[in-house]
């Protein structure tokens, strides 16, 4: 196995992805698209298939897993509430890497925006296992941003449901 890379942490939130066999990549996230920014993705070992890794702070072990299909089927109660979930990374942006959709168990997706581009994910990462915390937010999506989102691939930008990790 390769050991964990680390990239630069951001205190607000936390996510980690791994593969199947158990191999983990973190990431801090938060924000938005990715035309805000013009530098790239940091070069990482994790942006190799198959590659496995650590980056932002380690998850809070006090805090008690939330099932994903719960908190997509109760958003208000959890609205501004720190959770930790898990999930499979659907989509990830194919620009920069710096958003991720996470589906539930039972299907459900999330939007999970990567923190202020502090964090890039493998664009790869799409089937890997992800556990994530963060903050639930309830935000509508302007038109603009849900056609630039989607232009990296994102699929669900009609909802309000976020969880910035």
């Amino acid at each position: 196995m390769t050991a964990p890379t680390r990239l630069p942490t951001h205190r607000l939130g936390r996510v980690s992805l791994g593969l199947a066999r158990g191999l983990v990549l973190a990431a801090a996230m938060l924000g938005a698209g990715c035309r805000s920014i013009d530098r790239a993705a940091p070069p990482s070992p994790s942006n190799t298939p198959g590659a496995g890794g650590h980056f932002g702070a380690p998850l809070d072990p006090t805090l008690e897993p939330t099932p994903l299909a719960r908190i997509v089927e109760s958003p208000d109660a959890f609205r501004d509430r720190r959770v930790r979930t898990t999930g499979t990374v659907a989509q990830v942006c194919q620009r920069m890497g710096c958003w991720m959709e996470l589906r539930g168990e039972d299907g459900p997706v999330v939007r999970v925006p990567m923190a202020g581009h502090a964090f890039f994910l493998p664009k790869d990462a799409a089937g890997r296992t992800a556990e994530l915390e963060g903050t639930v937010r309830l935000t509508e999506l302007s038109a603009a941003m849900r056609e630039h989102l989607e232009s990296e691939g994102a699929e669900v930008t009609g909802d309000r449901l976020s969880i910035e990790a």
